[in-house]
Parts: structure tokens; sequence; C-alpha cells
């Protein structure tokens, strides 16, 4: 299968090691019965000799491109179930390893997985070292990956070459305690002992935890849309056939709108009249808008809401000020037939609301109280919606639905069908009163459903 590198991302330390692949080439003919074979491995199976088989030869290196004396190296043929059959031996004093002639392999046709391991630290080559001057088997510290798999039940998550496991929990999450550093590893997600989808990804020199997003079973792959965000702030590598196609939903969102306030914005007063006046403050690293009352920045009639969503914005909020507090609104007025969604501050019951006019039911979903957003700094606010059930996150953190003693982080909300456009707005609404009480910045509008993983990321990496 050849592969398309969608991403990638290399830390200091892994550079050298990576570059290092780039060493000799490694696998020739034996026409000699007098080599020694490597003997019986961890598996105790033994692969005979055979003239006209495959020797390989190749150098373990650590993450600063140091050779790793001693070294254990293991071949491994895996069939994706289970690894069937090995042959091992020992790198000399410059790390230079030698392993062959492979018989069953090379009769099987498959290419072995390489591994080795060293005072504590491993490595693993999914690739096979059958590529020229590619020979190099990096190692490092372990990994601890966690994950989970959207709509999975059961079954398990492996990583050939290793005899690595981890079943799948009832709401589809696995993890992984200690795994190799490694170049093109998988993790295949089985089912009754057959290979569903697989993840190809590479770990060398990059966090020691992994967190990856909710993936989901996309024909022989696992995919998740937020993976290059959470690729580029873990450090890791991740890759995808040239055939694969990105259906909507997975790839890049048919509706994202970033305001980053550098004077990109339209801001219109309750009147929808253009606001004279735009007062520019201090923001995260820029500039940001503090709304005047009766303002409201107009995105015109886009409408994000037709399905999944994620809505997001920082804020430096001044707290309550005994109105209602609009962060996005979808309307024209409030009436039934104008008003399809709104985000907002609730006076009334000192919550944040989720909310449309009548007669849609549920009309509303209150999340955490006036304390839920800290006043006088900085924070990360985001509402997600996913199969019509929204959740709202503060710093990186859920927050619970009011009155649900803090076990409850998501509720139904369907926003109301129309027959006609209406207005998307950010920090307000029609009614003068209902502006925003804080500064705004870095303002995404998304029509796919963030995860957790990607929202707890994008707050890491903006957060003052």
């Amino acid at each position: 299968m050849k592969n398309r590198q969608v991403y990638l991302k290399l830390s200091r330390n892994c550079v050298a090691c990576v570059m290092s692949l780039a060493f000799s080439l490694t696998f020739l003919a034996c026409s000699s019965s007098e080599d020694v074979a490597g003997g019986v491995t961890d598996i105790g199976n033994s692969i005979a000799r055979k003239p006209d088989t495959l020797r390989y030869f190749g150098v373990v290196q650590d993450l600063q491109g140091r050779a790793v004396p001693a070294a254990r190296v293991v071949a491994y043929l895996d069939n994706s179930k289970e690894i069937v059959d090995s042959l091992e031996t020992v790198a000399d004093s410059t790390g230079f390893f030698k392993l062959g002639p492979i018989t069953r392999f090379s009769e099987l046709k498959k290419m072995p997985l390489f591994y080795a391991e060293s005072k504590g630290q491993s490595g693993l080559r999914g690739d096979g070292l059958s590529y020229v001057r590619k020979d190099t088997i990096c190692i490092g510290p372990h990994k601890t990956v966690s994950g989970k798999i959207s709509g999975a039940t059961s079954g398990y998550m492996r990583i050939p070459g290793t005899h690595l496991r981890s079943p799948i929990a009832e709401d589809g999450s696995f993890a992984f305690d200690s795994i190799p550093s490694g170049y093109r590893m998988d993790l295949v997600y089985m089912q009754n002992d057959s290979a569903i989808a697989q993840f190809e990804f590479t770990a060398l020199g990059s966090m020691d935890t992994l967190k990856l997003p909710e993936l989901s079973v996309n024909g022989d792959m696992l995919t998740s849309s937020d993976m290059s965000v959470i690729a580029s702030y873990y450090g890791f590598h991740y890759y995808l056939p040239d055939y694969y196609y990105l259906p909507n939903g997975y790839g890049n969102p048919e509706i994202q709108k970033v305001l980053h306030m550098n004077r990109d914005i339209n801001v219109l007063n309750h009147d929808s009249s253009v606001a004279e006046n735009v007062n520019y403050v201090d923001g995260l690293s820029g500039k940001a808008v503090l709304l005047e009352p009766g303002q409201f920045i107009d995105l015109d009639t886009l409408n994000p809401t037709g399905g999944d969503f994620t809505l997001s914005l920082w804020t430096k909020w001044n707290g309550p000020n005994g109105e209602h507090q609009v962060l996005f609104s979808q309307r024209d007025y409030w009436s039934d037939s104008t008003s399809r969604f709104q985000w907002h501050y609730e006076v009334n019951s000192g919550t944040f609301a989720v909310m449309k006019s009548m007669p849609g039911s549920p009309e509303a979903v209150y999340f955490g109280d006036s304390t839920s957003v800290p006043v006088g700094e900085w924070a990360f606010l985001v509402l997600v919606s996913k199969n019509h059930m929204v959740s709202m996150y503060v710093n990186g953190k859920a927050v619970a639905i009011a009155g649900s003693d803090g076990t409850e982080f998501a509720g139904e909300f369907v926003p109301n069908e129309l027959n006609r456009n209406v207005p998307f707005r950010i920090g307000g609404d029609e009614i003068e009163t209902e502006t925003w009480n804080g500064a705004l910045d870095e303002i995404w509008v998304e029509s796919v459903a963030r995860s957790p993983e990607w929202i707890e990321v994008m707050y890491e990496q903006l957060k003052p």
C-alpha cells in the first residue's frame, strides 16, 4: 500500500534519528548455508536456515542519533491478528545488527516488523526495513496512548509487531500504559479476531503521553477531523493512503469562519446600522474587541447549525450586569418563525443557556452558573453540538448541566427549522441591552463537532 504523509512535525530530539533513516541499504540475497539464523526467540519459534533467503542488516540508535550497543533486536512476522514467527539477535558494540537468513518470512511474502530494546527504552519499525537507505531502528522512552472509537462497544486494539492489546470499553475507549517509540506503527481495531480498521502513525521524540481524538471507522482506516491539531500538539505523525478520501464530517468542515479580531470584522448596532466606533483592546496576542452596549459582530446569514457544529471564542468577561448577554445568536428577532438558535448568559436563572423559541422541545439546555466562566481573566468557551446533543466547555473542561449535581454534561437540543434565512450574530442581537459584557478574541464557527481532545489542545496552545 503506497502511503501519503498527511501531517508531519518533528521534535528537535528526533530529527537526528529520523535523518539517520538514510543510513545504508540492507537486505541481501544469501547463498550460503553457513550463516547463523539467530535461534529461538521470545515466542519460542526457531526459523530454519535456507539458501537464497533474505538477510537484514541495520543499526540501533537513540533519539539523538547515537549508536546503541548490545541492543536486543527482533524481527517479527505478524498477520494482523497475532505474531506468528520471529527471529532475534543482539547488536554489536557499534549498534550494528544482522538478522537472517529469514526463510519463512520470504516464503509468506510478508515483510517483518523490527523491534529493538535496551535499558528500558525501545523502538518499533513498521515498514520492514525493506527500502533503500532505511535500516535504522530508533529507540526511546515508552509511550502512553489513549483514545476512543466512535460507536464501538467491544473488541480490542492491538499494535502489530508486539504482544500489546487493549480491550475496548462499552464507551469505545481504550488505553495502552506502555508502548514502544516507533516509526510507521499501526493501531489496529479488532473485532472477533478480525482487523476492522487501522491508524498508522509515528511517535519518535514526541510527548510521552499521546491522547488521540475520537476516531471513526472510515473504510479500512480510523480517522478524525481533529487529527491535525492533536498531532501538532503531541508531536506525532500520521499517514493516509493515496487513494483515501475524507467525506463530509471527517475532513475540513463545510463552514469554517475564524475571526482573529485584526479589523476583519463587521460590527453593527442593534438596529443593523454600521457601528461608527469599534473598541479594540489588548487580546491574547494581538487585539480583541470590546463591544459597546447595543453592538454585535455580524456574519450575515451564515448557517453552521444545520447538523453538527462547534462555536468557540476567548473572552475576558466582566461578569453579570443584570441583563441577558449573548455569545452567539441565529435569529432575526425572538419569535417562533425567526429564531433558530442562541447561546447566552441567562440572567433569570444565573446559568448559561442554549435556547430556541417555542414550539420546539426541548426549548433550552442550561449549563453551570455565573461562576462557570471566570471574571476579569481570559477564558476559552466552546459549545459543541453532535448528533443533536450539546455540550459546553470552559478552559478545556466540560461544564455540567445545571441542576444535574455535576453528573450530566450533554443535553438534547435541535435548532428550530425555519422557512427563511436569519442573521448569525456574535456578542449581541437586535435587543440593545443584550450585548456580551466582555472582550472577545479568536472566534471560530465550524460545521463539525470538535472532540474534547481538540478543545483541550486548543486551550493549551492559546492560554495566556
